[in-house]
């Protein structure tokens, strides 16, 4: 093989792998907004009890604009979930598909704290979902989401 051809191979080999990366996070940003469901779905479920008694559970249309790690821009809309009791709310939003620590983040609007949710992926493809605060400028280590975790964080932030 000669040195051009050589060249020719890495080059196409390079942009082969641009445009797969830019697949990828096409696919990824598609997928996104029903892996933010499913974990509306779980939540909303959790919650059933409380709905019964008062509870007010909506989703609000809303659009994010964000880049992939190539820089790729990607807009896309997706809903936010509102918990709404006793004249206080809470808001589920999801902020971005691309993070640095994880795959994906839901912003959790709370009064006085910056409380999310980070999804991370496992070797097998399944998602799992992690609680994270952060404390006057000081991230704590995040926790597992689960029922309890959950209904700790909407009982504080909705003053139940």
């Amino acid at each position: 093989m000669s040195k051009a051809d050589e060249l020719a191979a890495k080059l196409k080999q390079t942009r082969h792998t641009h445009a797969d990366d830019i697949t990828c996070a096409e696919l990824e940003i598609d997928c996104w907004p029903a892996v933010v469901y499913d974990l509306y779905h779980r939540i909303e479920g959790w919650l059933q009890p409380v709905t019964e008694v008062g509870l007010k559970i909506r989703r609000n249309p809303t659009h994010v604009c964000e880049s992939s790690p190539d820089g790729e821009p990607h807009d896309y809309a997706i809903d936010q979930l509102i918990i709404e009791a006793n004249h206080h709310s809470l808001t589920f939003d999801p902020i971005a598909r691309f993070t640095e620590d994880g795959a994906g983040r839901v912003q959790i609007v709370l009064p006085g704290k910056e409380t999310s949710l980070l999804r991370t992926v496992d070797e097998h493809g399944e998602s799992h979902w992690w609680l994270q605060t952060i404390e006057t400028g000081q991230q704590l280590d995040a926790i597992a989401l689960t029922e309890n975790n959950l209904l700790l964080v909407v009982q504080e932030g909705l003053g139940l």
